[in-house]
């Protein structure tokens, strides 16, 4: 297990491209009306150009990428995390991203936070060993009750969503490729019974695996401590007793949600409510 959390720089390259404006002549018209429009037309271009560039500025991210991990170079980690935040929200999604926020609200102290990026970087790239090695360096940093992923999720994570639907879907085409051939050819029917017999179980498993992964992300809340220290209640009111203690970087799987209190648990024998201003709740995918 890696113990030190690595700068992940990346090139966020610009989707902007340069456009060629064409002016074609004004055709009609006496010469001063000529004249005119031809100036019109070319004040507007120049207006134009000007527009699209500052669009193109605005939307370039490589500038606000480089200054967000030049902060983080220069130590100042609560104020890089925002800058990696302000990247994300604008729709420049990727894993280095979520890695390096992860990295900025770690080391600004912020574990919950931390945990949750990482957690999105992996979703994204669910192999890559320094965002596993970073995740969970972060939560050995937790302290107290939380929640452990089972072997079963450890296992659907080392595929996106996207892959386990890729190969259940090649799984299935040929099952159908082969009971058609079979048709088609019945000479060929011995011989291909059993390849056939083999997708279609395949086809099953792998089915079975991407309607849990689709399952959990869809339906399977989960949420992360974010304060300090946070009283897991025996009812949702400020007044019921405080069940057990959570601490920052806590996982806790949601069960119920009444006006801003949730019902939590790290194992079957902790329930209780926090607030919902005190977690972040996973973002459903």
């Amino acid at each position: 297990m890696k113990t030190s959390l690595p700068l992940q720089l990346a090139y966020v390259s610009s989707r902007a491209k340069a456009a060629n404006l064409v002016c074609s002549p004004v055709s009609r018209g006496t010469g001063f009306e000529q004249a005119r429009s031809h100036v019109s037309f070319s004040l507007f271009a120049s207006i134009l150009c000007f527009l699209f560039s500052l669009h193109l500025r605005a939307q370039n991210p490589e500038s606000d990428f480089e200054t967000a991990n030049k902060l983080y170079e220069q130590g100042k980690f609560a104020e890089a995390a925002p800058a990696y935040q302000k990247l994300i929200q604008s729709g420049q999604i990727s894993a280095a991203l979520y890695f390096n926020l992860g990295n900025a609200f770690f080391k600004s102290g912020q574990i919950g936070r931390a945990i949750a990026a990482y957690r999105q970087a992996e979703r994204l790239t669910p192999r890559d060993p320094d965002i596993r090695a970073n995740l969970q360096f972060a939560r050995n940093q937790t302290q107290g009750p939380t929640l452990a992923p089972s072997r079963w999720q450890l296992w659907l994570g080392k595929l996106t969503a996207n892959e386990w639907a890729a190969f259940a879907a090649a799984a299935i085409w040929l099952c159908f490729l082969l009971l058609a051939a079979m048709q088609w050819r019945p000479v060929l029917r011995d011989a291909l019974r059993g390849y056939s017999l083999v997708f279609a179980i395949a086809a099953a498993g792998l089915s079975l695996c991407l309607g849990a992964v689709l399952y959990e992300n869809l339906f399977e809340r989960t949420a992360i401590v974010l304060a300090p220290e946070v009283p897991a209640r025996n009812g949702p009111l400020e007044e019921s007793h405080t069940a057990f203690t959570l601490h920052d970087g806590a996982e806790l799987r949601v069960l119920d949600q009444k006006d801003n209190w949730l019902q939590v648990t790290t194992d079957p024998r902790r329930i209780g409510w926090v607030r919902r201003d005190q977690v972040l709740l996973s973002p459903k995918t």
